[in-house]
């Protein structure tokens, strides 16, 4: 007896090795495919906060985010209902396959013996149920068992198991049937969970209707097993359930396209920013309907981090062409770049805050630039010209700035694409189109003491470090642009009353098709645009009266949320007595204190003022020739050439007339007199800046407008018929 036991045992043993040593072998010619144990996940994007933004399904449709800690108390319920000796087979059960088989030959139900890794080694790749797909389904189970943990099997399962619909692990359960992290769920929540994969389109949460009695006997197993006390047990059978299912979350569209594309998971943008800007958008673009702009954008930036903080591409994508993205669309963007011109002009020497500049006509070629009201107001400090967003002294200053104007700045940094003679001098008023997001961190100069610094968009970094302006032309730019003129915001100063300190402009392109408002401080540069993705005009629009709202009510919500501060003040700024004259007087007659940059010497009025300026002053009382005769200007203005403003050098005059009516006008710096001529013609007498009507004939003319100190400037122009 003793030696058939022995003999049995060799067997045994023998029999055990060459099945294992078989395993081996098969094991070595057929490895485990460890790729199906790990599947593309689902995007999802993260605020700042660590809120949630958007999620996107994998490439395959499927919402499946790998979980990394398993609560236990999920653990346990999975192993309670599922494979209670999950710890102890090596694989499969035979004592759970032998019942299930004797089941199903004596019932017409079917039940199943499959341990959870027999479940795992099938979700790795799921086939038709037959006997051959079931050996080679126990074959895998075997080489999970041998090559990984059954804490790592464990998590394999509950990272491929299916919960009903197009939803793949438990993460993904969790998020879409309550809403919540793994972490946070409820006993009851987890017991439910638990429930599922056995049968994942019977059991998936968002139909099963007796879902309160699946979740029972989960809990009263766990109760049984002593995992969960009384006080636990009770609760749990009491906390109710209705099938329902979570949207996934999908705010800043637009934004959450981007970062996913970029590999974002944790981003900058900040959830509450970005409700704060959509609110507000909506709506100020209700009120806006009748006025036919049918779409709005808009940015917030974090100064301090530069990021954007919130990005709404378009306020309502279901509006007309309401799919497109306006933070990213080129447009005109009107005044909105005059402050940069102020800016220079502070760095050069041209002007300071309190200087006088002249509003009045001026003609730069055939460039006669005009106020949005066709008015001129005549002499005004800089800030005034720059917070009421005057046209003229923008231009003029622009003009002044010659080889460091506007111009070289935005080529300097990429914002332009074509040559200076193409945009010429209209660019001062926003003819060179730029996007709303390189519009607002162009603002960000303000907050960075001058210095463009580069801005993290979604994952992507634009921009390099470049110093547009100095510290001291960056305050004062921010300061001047601060206090903008009651008369300026008219019925939206009761909005901006109560806004804490800003930097604000406002800009309305040619025919009122994008209207801009833009708000800089130390912590935030907010910028808005309302107007037709298709271009369309929209009816009498501004940017102060319709956009400015906008941007006020979002400081404000901001200052009640967060300290704000405005734009800090540099060294290198002396506050002293200063000439403010925009003639040069024999003797100064407008002194006042005014903040002067350090170091900056200030621009001889001599060299810089034109002679319509010199006109207007006369004509309106502003200074008398006497004035001019004392003036240190004097004897510079005696060699200055008259300015030929109509018509102007080169220009084709298309007419079916045989004598074509050209006005003339010419402006002398001196004298009340001013002589013309047309080609080889005499010498005519006319008032100095007067127009005189020239009747020409088809071809090529000459003109040369003399003033009585000899100075003689010409130019050519062409008539042609149609």
């Amino acid at each position: 007896m003793k030696n058939k036991i022995i003999k049995f045992a060799k067997f045994g043993f023998i029999f055990i090795a060459s099945l294992f040593l078989a395993f081996l072998i098969l094991d070595f010619a057929f490895p485990l495919n460890t790729k199906m144990l790990t599947r593309e996940n689902s995007s999802i994007l993260f605020d700042k906060n660590g809120e949630i933004i958007s999620m996107r399904p994998s490439s395959d449709e499927i919402w499946r985010f790998e979980a990394q800690n398993i609560p236990q108390t999920l653990k346990d319920s999975v192993l309670l209902f599922e494979d209670r000796y999950f710890y102890y087979h090596f694989s499969f059960n035979p004592f759970s396959m032998t019942r299930a088989a004797f089941h199903n030959l004596t019932h017409k139900n079917r039940i199943g013996a499959s341990t959870i890794t027999m479940q795992v080694a099938r979700m790795m790749s799921p086939k038709e149920r037959t006997y051959t797909n079931k050996i080679k389904e126990i074959f895998t189970a075997f080489q999970l068992e041998w090559h990984y943990t059954k804490d790592e099997i464990l998590k394999f399962y509950f990272n491929l198991a299916p919960y009903g619909g197009n939803i793949e692990g438990v993460g993904a359960a969790a998020r879409f049937y309550f809403n919540k992290n793994l972490e946070d769920l409820s006993i009851a929540q987890m017991a439910l969970l638990s429930t599922i994969p056995k049968n994942p389109n019977a059991n998936r949460l968002d139909k099963k209707s007796n879902i309160n009695t699946l979740k029972n006997r989960v809990v009263t197993l766990l109760y049984k097993a002593k995992i969960i006390d009384k006080s636990q047990y009770q609760r749990a059978r009491s906390e109710p359930f209705k099938n329902k299912r979570f949207n996934a979350p999908l705010n800043a569209k637009q934004y959450s396209l981007i970062a996913i594309k970029n590999g974002v998971i944790n981003s900058n943008l900040n959830l509450n920013l970005q409700n704060i800007l959509e609110t507000n958008l909506k709506i100020a673009s209700d009120l806006m309907m009748d006025k036919n702009a049918k779409n709005a954008a808009g940015i917030i930036i974090d100064n301090r981090s530069m990021s954007v903080a919130a990005y709404v591409g378009s306020h309502n994508e279901k509006a007309l062409d309401g799919e497109n993205d306006g933070v990213i669309m080129s447009r005109n963007v009107g005044s909105t770049l005059k402050p940069f011109i102020f800016s220079l002009g502070l760095d050069q020497g041209f002007i300071t805050p309190k200087k006088e500049m002249i509003d009045t006509e001026i003609f730069i070629r055939e460039y006669n630039p005009k106020n949005y009201d066709n008015e001129f107001l005549g002499i005004v400090s800089a800030t005034e010209a720059l917070a009421l967003s005057l046209n003229i002294p923008a231009v003029n200053l622009n003009h002044k700035l010659k080889e460091n104007s506007l111009y070289e700045m935005l080529k300097e940094i990429n914002l332009v694409k074509n040559t200076k003679e193409f945009y010429g001098d209209s660019i001062s008023l926003g003819s060179a189109e730029m996007s709303l997001l390189n519009l607002a961190h162009l603002y960000t100069i303000y907050a960075n003491k001058g210095e463009l610094k580069p801005l993290e968009v979604a994952g992507k970094t634009i921009g390099e470090n470049k110093r547009l302006i100095s510290e001291q032309s960056a305050y004062l730019t921010a300061k001047m642009l601060s206090k903008a003129a009651r008369s300026y915001l008219g019925v939206t100063w009761q909005y901006a009353k109560d806004t804490p300190q800003i930097a604000f402009k406002t800009g309305t392109s040619y025919g009122s098709r994008d209207i801009y408002a833009i708000g800089v401080n130390q912590d935030y540069t907010i910028a808005v645009w309302f107007g037709n993705f298709n271009g369309k005009k929209t009816k009498n629009l501004s940017g102060f009266s319709d956009a400015s709202k906008v941007v006020f009510d979002i400081f404000k919500i901001l200052a009640q949320q967060e300290s704000l501060s405005f734009i800090d003040i540099p060294n290198g700024i002396e506050e002293k007595e200063s000439c403010l004259d925009a003639f040069k007087f024999k003797e100064c007659k407008n002194i006042q204190i005014d903040e002067l940059i350090s170091g900056v010497e200030l621009k001889d009025d001599c060299d810089s003022i034109r002679s319509e300026e010199v006109d207007f002053l006369l004509k309106n009382n502003k200074i008398s020739k006497q004035d001019i005769k004392d003036s240190p200007c004097f004897y510079k203005f005696k060699n200055h050439k008259p300015l030929i403003a109509s018509p102007f050098n080169e220009q084709i005059i298309m007419s079916n007339e045989k004598e074509t009516k050209v006005m003339l006008k010419c402006y002398a710096y001196i004298g009340d007199e001013i002589y013309y001529k047309i080609d080889d013609e005499e010498f005519n007498k006319t008032t100095n800046a007067a127009e005189k009507m020239l009747i020409l004939k088809e071809g090529e003319h000459k003109i040369g407008c003399l003033d009585e100190n000899s100075n003689l400037s010409e130019i050519k122009i062409e008539i042609r018929r149609f």
